[in-house]
């Protein structure tokens, strides 16, 4: 112990003590105290279509179950097997040879889910990695995970031991009847097997049909045999009192059924002879399921990022294994961080943590589109697709990469342009015209059609996403392209939003896709508040947020889930407020809303938290709780999570850490109940106390980083862009150029604009405080009489009655503090506003008090802010002018 104090880091050494060779550090009645018991634990989950669980649900032995892909309709067989001594037992699957070993506990970390296993004299780990790797997005899109096993025996020592591990052609088709076809690849360096179906095709539901498997190992392992057989065949001989290693296959030929006439499958193994020891050092094997192209966009097939790097797929494996200690460095350290900051908030919040990164990450696929000439890759042309996994067959929905966020802006938020630039670019063409933000990119997965459909009953929720993703990206990223390169779409949407967000009858939620939510009811007001942030630059958003508040409060500690009503719920929404650190939402909004969960949870003694709202059938979505637990206070917060953690750890269904669960039984949704939220990206949530301090711990921080808002700039990190394909009919409504200049001149004038910028932050922080001090305390919801002063005598509010409500007047908007192209900024906080209003349309609705105050109050202070901010770019050029900097870059860099 001394001596790996004095070779490795601290910080490392905490790593490793906690890592799967724990067993060679500490006395065995301390190894294995297990907390968590997730009902499913993530063994290979890298994409949609290569996503493998482990049923653990009603303590159900691992030992004795098949690997299910993510749907848990479907057994992905992987098996696994040591032989000590002659006597076989089995560590991971059920074959028909050989005993189960005995397991003794599950561990799961963000990257791996480690099985400790008794097997006779010998102790082993047993880890499943899936590699995290969003600051390397070759790495990231490449679809493959590990599995490694060491061990040491119990008596002290040494006994003969065998490993084997093989799986078989499940993985790439639904059906026991699929032709498939298979080989074995040699290098130097590895031997790989490979399996497909003869018929590949593109049309699928869940389990790819178009896929390729592959089984890849070192070929520097000691005494090894590869070799494609029957199962039974196979695991049998493996299992035989035999001492020697010998395994042959009874297969004729390289084409047969995934199961075949006798009742058999073909399985792809590797095996191996570690002869005597009481120590198994770690032996790997590596598996994946590659599909190419990953998705057709706009009729273009587009390959996963990884092509970039590879000329093919041997070199991408060979690279792959060969990489592996350093992939398992990496992925320790990132478990520690993660783990070190989840722990600062809970122990059961670090749980969660872990349960839920590598299904986030998962749900996406970074994707390259080919050269003209077709020799190579369009570096400048880089996009993210995410499946609405768990729930349909949409592409990139936008709620659920707005349940997301979370994860992102925690490891890599550049990953969130990725994911808007193709729902950006589809609607500015031609082939969209709803003056509203699309719900997705259209159906089926991996076809990415687009949808034109008229959602307009979903307009708010998807247009506010929209505008707070983007602004998200921005300011976590210093990448401001998306804003500059699609203003009037962002401005259009804004406009919407004015007319359509404080009032929307007759709009509803994406959570109305949940049947069991019950949520396909108007004026929701936690909607309306999603709307109103989004809008939170507008001049009005101050007095419609006052009015917003007079509206959804029942008294001041409470905060009606419906307008009208007495029902409650949970005001996710105001997360967007908090993680964009807008300090626009008052505060004693968030106590009302901290209050209100509180009492009623309490009152109501719920075991697995609160329900979605109190109209919601008892049911509630994990994602959006988490999103409620970040903007609330820390008793509250730690409620919620508490909540959240019994539901994960209840181990009473076996569901894939579904979204949707019920907060009575603690159960989550059957297989068979669609949409059910099994291993959804929207977990990506559970981030979202850690995502309020953009960490982003893969990439330099951003936090004091100015956001360069040019027509556009590069779509992938310091790549310039060439001017996008005309992908869709008609014209695009803005095309890329070339960045260079922008970028040149942002750092010959980088010092002179930060110090710009940190003066204007101190001067615009202190106005908005005071402006702030200055609002009019929130008052309690009144009934008609002032509704109807503000909306007319018209307005009859009638419960679940859409048609009743008469929404405000229209006025045009700057979107969600997006500035134009061409400017500058940092954070919203620091932002100037802007020195040209817009035109109004229609007078401005009276403020709360009647009075107008607050208006003239808000003009007073921007005329303040604008002479302010003027006085500091004069000083900041005679700055620059008596150092000899230039006072403005040269043409070409515009």
């Amino acid at each position: 112990m001394s001596l790996l104090r004095h070779i490795l880091p601290s910080s490392l050494l905490q790593v490793l003590l906690h890592s799967t060779w724990l067993w060679l550090i500490l006395p065995a009645q301390a190894q294995h105290q297990q907390t968590f018991f997730p009902a499913s634990v993530p063994l290979a989950v890298r994409s949609p279509t290569f996503n493998c669980w482990l049923d653990m649900h009603k303590n159900s032995n691992p030992m004795t179950s098949w690997p299910q892909f993510w749907n848990d309709n479907h057994i992905l067989g992987w098996s696994g097997s040591i032989k000590v001594d002659s006597k076989t037992y089995h560590w991971l699957g059920k074959p028909a040879s050989g005993n189960a070993g005995t397991w003794l506990s599950t561990q799961v970390t963000p990257t791996r889910t480690i099985l400790t296993v008794q097997a006779g004299p010998m102790q082993l780990n047993v880890t499943f990695l899936s590699p995290i790797e969003p600051s390397d997005w070759v790495k990231q899109s490449f679809p493959f995970s590990y599995v490694y096993v060491d061990g040491k025996s119990t008596d002290g020592k040494a006994h003969l031991v065998q490993l084997y591990s093989d799986i078989s052609a499940e993985w790439v088709t639904d059906s026991f009847d699929t032709a498939i076809q298979w080989s074995t690849t040699r290098q130097s360096n590895i031997v790989y097997h490979q399996v497909q179906s003869t018929s590949p095709r593109s049309e699928f539901t869940d389990v790819a049909e178009d896929s390729v498997a592959y089984y890849a190992i070192s070929s520097g392992q000691p005494n090894l045999v590869s070799v494609i057989g029957t199962d039974q065949a196979l695991r049998s001989q493996f299992a035989s009192k035999d001492p020697q290693l010998s395994l042959s296959s009874d297969l004729a030929g390289q084409i047969g059924n995934v199961k075949g006439g006798d009742g058999k499958f073909p399985v792809l193994a590797h095996a191996l002879d570690l002869g005597s020891t009481d120590t198994i050092a770690t032996v790997a094997w590596a598996v994946g399921l590659i599909r190419d192209p990953v998705v057709t966009f706009a009729n273009v097939p587009r390959r996963a990022y990884y092509w970039s790097q590879y000329a093919s797929i041997g070199d991408a494996i060979d690279a792959f294994i060969a990489d592996f200690p350093a992939a398992r460095t990496r992925a320790l350290a990132l478990d520690q961080q993660i783990l070190q900051d989840a722990s600062a908030v809970s122990a059961q919040y670090a749980d969660l943590v872990s349960l839920a990164a590598r299904q986030a990450m998962a749900g996406i696929e970074i994707t390259l589109s080919t050269s003209d000439n077709g020799s190579g890759f369009n570096l400048s042309d880089v996009k993210a697709f995410m499946k609405d996994v768990g729930n349909s067959q949409r592409v990139n929905p936008v709620e659920t990469i707005y349940a997301a966020l979370p994860v992102l802006m925690y490891l890599n938020s550049s990953i969130i342009g990725l994911l808007l630039e193709p729902l950006l670019e589809y609607q500015s063409s031609s082939a969209y015209s709803n003056g509203y933000a699309a719900p997705d990119l259209g159906i089926p997965y991996p076809s990415v059609p687009g949808n034109p459909d008229n959602n307009d009953v979903y307009g708010v929720e998807n247009s506010g996403n929209m505008l707070i993703l983007v602004l998200a990206h921005a300011q976590s990223s210093g990448d401001g392209s998306l804003i500059g390169k699609y203003y009037d779409l962002f401005k259009t949407w804004g406009d919407y939003l004015v007319t359509n967000a404080l009032v929307p009858a007759q709009q509803i939620s994406a959570d109305a896709r949940d049947a069991g939510l019950a949520q396909t009811h108007g004026n929701v007001t936690n909607l309306a508040l999603k709307g109103i942030i989004a809008n939170s630059s507008d001049t009005t958003a101050s007095s419609l947020i006052q009015s917003w508040y007079n509206l959804t409060s029942v008294s001041p500690s409470q905060l009606r889930w419906t307008y009208g009503d007495s029902t409650w719920g949970l005001m996710y929404n105001l997360f967007a407020d908090k993680l964009l650190k807008l300090n626009f939402v008052p505060l004693s909004i968030y106590t009302a809303q901290s209050n209100t969960i509180s009492t009623n949870v309490k009152q109501s003694q719920l075991p697995f938290g609160p329900p979605l709202s109190s109209d919601s059938n008892m049911n509630a979505r994990c994602d959006w709780t988490l999103f409620s637990a970040a903007a609330a206070d820390n008793a509250t917060r730690d409620l919620l999570i508490s909540g959240v953690h019994g539901y994960a750890s209840s181990n009473t269904s076996s569901s894939m850490f579904a979204t949707l669960y019920n907060v009575q039984s603690g159960l989550g949704p059957g297989s068979a109940v669609s949409p059910n939220g099994y291993a959804s990206p929207a977990q990506g949530a559970v981030f979202s106390v850690l995502g309020l301090n953009r960490l982003m711990i893969l990439v330099p921080s951003v936090a004091n980083k100015t956001v360069i808002v040019s027509p556009s700039t590069a779509s992938s990190p310091g790549i310039p862009p060439a001017s996008p394909p005309a992908l869709w009919p008609g014209s695009f409504t803005g095309h890329a150029k070339s960045p260079t200049g922008a970028i040149a001149g942002g750092v010959m004038g980088g010092l002179a604009a930060i110090l710009l910028l940190g003066l204007a932050a101190v001067v615009f922080r202190r106005r908005r405080q005071n402006r702030d001090n200055q609002l009019e305390a929130p008052r309690p919801y009144q009934e008609p009489p002032t509704m109807a002063a503000y909306y007319g005598s018209v307005l009859r509010l009638k419960p679940r009655n859409p048609a009743t409500l008469i929404v405000p007047p229209t006025r045009m908007f700057l979107a969600s503090g997006l500035p134009k192209p061409g400017a500058h900024y940092a954070h919203p906080e620091s932002l100037p506003p802007s020195t040209t209003s817009p035109p109004r349309s229609s007078p401005q609705p009276p403020s709360s008090n009647g009075s107008g105050a607050g208006s003239s109050r808000s003009r007073g202070t921007d005329a303040s802010l604008r002479n302010e901010m003027q006085r500091l770019r004069q000083e900041v050029e005679l700055l620059r002018a008596a150092q000899g900097a230039p006072q403005e870059a040269p043409p070409e860099y515009h």
